[in-house]
């Protein structure tokens, strides 16, 4: 594909993300070649390459998950601006959940007043006591639906048991849990089975041996698979990638209300607030390919 340039960023968290990590800065790199821009982001904790590792791969040709999906999306993105037309011209982008890695009553209040029908929370180790606060607080707002991550740190006995104390009203209003245990487990059947609660798979995504009935997708890693339920995340990555995000779920037609909001989680900078504030609309960045055209010519630029 010819020269590669990069420019490497640092993302600053507002609070902590989920239980895998206590970092509170995020390093990344966008990626420039020909016309078109991508974004790398790595997650060690999750199992990731780290990004230097990546940034090797990048240069050497050796097309990693994480450096695939960043190919993919320069060659999008370059095919787009070459035309000097938007990737989104024509399509309709899902809305989003709110993602809200810290719960109380004032960040849920807040989300429900922008808009948010849906929220994205995290569950703990174990994750009864979780449960319980928000079984405390879903009164307060009976029409919202909840997603509830544990990235597979929940206890299957514990779950269960906390959830047999619940009604149906109250079941239902969890749209499902997230990675609640490992899915290579019998506790993930069992906790399916016996809940009666919708099981979302992020994690190990590509190798199950099954459709889970509710895929989330990262198109920073994964490409775009099909299902009865579909729901496209970002990466927790720059805005770039989450443009990518954005774009990738409305190109193939998703549904499924999503989570595509999360810069807004991280310190503000020029490419955060040109995404605006947290609402479930996407607001498309203005430019051509992913847009940030001037954002991006901007940088200081540096050859790979």
């Amino acid at each position: 594909m010819g020269d590669f340039w990069i420019w490497n960023y640092e993302l600053r968290t507002l609070g902590a993300l989920n239980s895998k990590t206590t970092r509170r800065a995020y390093a990344g790199a966008l990626v420039r070649n020909g016309a078109g821009f991508g974004c790398l982001h790595t997650w060690p904790e999750l199992g990731d390459p780290t990004l230097d590792e990546c940034l090797i791969d990048l240069a050497h040709d050796q097309e990693s998950a994480l450096v695939r999906r960043t190919l993919d999306c320069i060659r999008a993105d370059g095919m787009a601006r070459e035309k000097k037309c938007s990737l989104f011209e024509g399509l309709q982008i899902p809305s989003s959940h709110a993602t809200l890695p810290l719960l109380n009553e004032l960040v849920l209040s807040e989300a429900v007043e922008r808009g948010f029908t849906h929220v994205k929370v995290k569950g703990g180790k174990g994750g009864g006591l979780d449960l319980r606060r928000i079984r405390l607080m879903m009164p307060m707002y009976p029409e919202l639906k909840w997603r509830i991550d544990f990235n597979e740190n929940g206890d299957v006995g514990e779950l269960l048991e906390e959830l047999s104390y619940w009604s149906e009203a109250e079941k239902a209003a969890i749209d499902f849990l997230e990675d609640p245990v490992p899915y290579f487990s019998g506790a993930w059947e069992r906790l399916a089975k016996e809940s009666g609660l919708s099981m979302a798979l992020d994690r190990n995504l590509e190798k199950a041996f099954s459709d889970a009935e509710v895929q989330v997708i990262k198109p920073a890693v994964q490409k775009m698979k099909s299902g009865p339920r579909v729901v496209v995340t970002t990466y927790m990555d720059h805005p770039l990638g989450q443009a990518f995000a954005a774009w990738e779920a409305a190109r193939s037609g998703v549904k499924e209300i999503c989570g595509l909001q999360t810069h807004r989680l991280f310190e503000a900078n020029v490419f955060i607030e040109a995404l605006g504030d947290v609402s479930p609309e996407f607001k498309v960045p203005e430019g051509t390919g992913l847009g940030f055209d001037d954002l991006l010519e901007a940088l200081p630029w540096t050859k790979l």
